[in-house]
């Protein structure tokens, strides 16, 4: 099975269409729309040749069969594209480009349109990332062609494999005689705010008041480095906030704009989190849940593929706006938000060092892999974020927190360490497999169970773990969501 003979021979035939429809664009406007759309696809398999070139002998029997499949989808339409336009170019023949060929062409394009979003959907999407980030020339192409959500994350991945000098610290220093605002908040270190007249989000991260000059300036460089990974306009479609830079000792994150309006109804102090709707027991309806859900895995996701593990993944990380009925209730005709992973103080590079201690904080061992509980704590890398992911899943699902559940002792779930932390791994897997079942559903229970069980299985490695977490937990749970979406607005 030559993949890589096949992207090279799919690249070949949009050469000759270059050519071929080069004589064609005095005939029509649409034929520049026509050569647009075929850069993007021709820098797509440019991509995947490239990929292919360093990973196909490690390539998974299943994902070569998923690969050639498209591969041969694409250049099924490439050769229809060609057709369309027979040789020798005549007045005549142009005239009749214009008269029906356009449409027929058109087909084709929307065709190329759902091939190249479902390219977008693929594990090889994230996985090339890893293996080609440093290639410039590759990166602005795919920039140039519209590509902005694969683009998005390679940049956040370049960014985040940079040097660890800070570099930009002029570009996100906001200047510290703007006036900042800062609401009461029911959270430590994370705050809504106005940065002059725009509403914001506002973390800190955590410092001494009276420590020695050497830890205040890690502090500092931390955020500076946080700052500067997160600085771009692009991230929201990824469920992540852009930072708009630091002044005095705060991160300052933009609201995306479809959020802005809900986001002033929280002006009252309360940071609208996961946990906070959990906690007050306000009610989401199943479609937001689905999606929550999504949106969160795809974050996840995002981070993971740009080389990064984010280490406090857990229901206090995740920010959306919403609004409430009078009896404090989320409803179908309610707006909520979008949901965005925050919380990113204690990210760092999937291959850089972790501290290995036991986590003394309640909350946040409640997310824990049971790894990360006992006396002897592993390095921290992508399986205990998927861990906490799946922890969140079953609270979203449950519509109750982690800490309002209790074994038949009456013990804290979730907060127990070495052993009595394994009985709770247990419990959860329990609960997930009976009790959420029968509220989301089969497919979102696999989801969840795909995240703490696989987790914990030691001898996967990395890039297993990576497919998988792709193809069974944010695909079904995108699958789930999307269905959902086109039953309710066929009703």
């Amino acid at each position: 099975m030559d993949v890589l003979g096949i992207t090279k021979d799919a690249i070949g035939l949009i050469t000759l269409l270059y050519e071929k429809y080069s004589e064609y664009q005095d005939a029509d406007e649409t034929i520049k729309s026509i050569c647009t759309r075929l850069d993007g696809v021709r820098v797509r398999l440019e991509l995947y040749e490239e990929y292919l070139f360093r990973a196909e002998s490690n390539l998974r029997s299943r994902h070569k069969q998923v690969l050639v499949k498209s591969l041969e989808r694409v250049t099924d339409i490439l050769h229809d594209l060609s057709e369309r336009l027979p040789d020798p170019i005549t007045v005549a023949k142009k005239f009749a480009w214009v008269a029906w060929g356009k449409r027929r062409v058109e087909g084709l394009l929307s065709d190329l349109d759902v091939w190249d979003n479902d390219s977008q959907r693929t594990i090889f999407t994230y996985d090339m990332l890893n293996r080609i980030r440093g290639h410039d020339l590759h990166y602005e192409r795919l920039f140039n062609t519209g590509d902005r959500s694969l683009a998005a994350t390679w940049s956040l991945s370049r960014r985040i494999h940079s040097s660890n000098e800070v570099r930009l610290v002029s570009n996100i220093a906001i200047p510290p005689e703007t006036t900042i605002t800062i609401a009461e908040s029911d959270y430590r270190y994370r705050y809504m705010a106005r940065l002059g007249s725009e509403l914001v989000y506002i973390e800190t991260l955590p410092h001494r008041r009276h420590d020695n000059g050497g830890e205040r300036r890690q502090v500092i460089e931390r955020q500076n480095r946080i700052a500067e990974v997160f600085h771009s306009s692009d991230l929201p479609s990824m469920h992540l906030l852009s930072c708009l830079g630091t002044v005095r000792h705060h991160l300052v994150y933009e609201i995306p704009k479809p959020d802005v309006e809900m986001g002033g109804l929280h002006w009252n102090g309360s940071v609208p989190t996961l946990a906070g709707v959990l906690g007050n027991e306000i009610r989401m309806s199943l479609e937001d849940r689905f999606r929550i859900a999504s949106e969160i895995t795809v974050a996840v996701m995002t981070i993971h593929a740009a080389g990064w593990v984010h280490k406090d993944i857990r229901s206090d990380n995740v920010l959306f706006f919403y609004e409430e009925n009078r009896q404090g209730y989320i409803t179908r005709t309610t707006q909520i938000g979008s949901a965005y992973l925050v919380g990113f103080g204690g990210a760092r590079p999937q291959a850089s060092t972790s501290a290995r201690y036991t986590e003394n904080d309640l909350v946040k061992r409640r997310y824990q892999h049971p790894e990360r509980k006992g006396t002897s704590v592993e390095k921290f890398d992508i399986r205990h974020d998927m861990y906490s992911l799946g922890v969140v899943l079953i609270e979203l699902g449950l519509q109750r927190l982690l800490s309002e559940l209790n074994d038949q002792d009456g013990e804290d779930i979730g907060a127990r360490k070495d052993q009595k932390g394994i009985e709770d791994h247990t419990y959860l897997v329990n609960k997930s497999a009976h009790e959420l079942r029968d509220i989301m559903g089969s497919k979102y229970v696999n989801a969840v169970l795909t995240c703490l069980t696989k987790s914990t299985q030691k001898e996967k490695t990395t890039d297993i773990l990576r497919e998988e977490f792709y193809d069974d937990v944010l695909v079904p749970l995108k699958e789930i969501f999307e269905g959902l979406k086109m039953r309710c607005s066929s009703k």
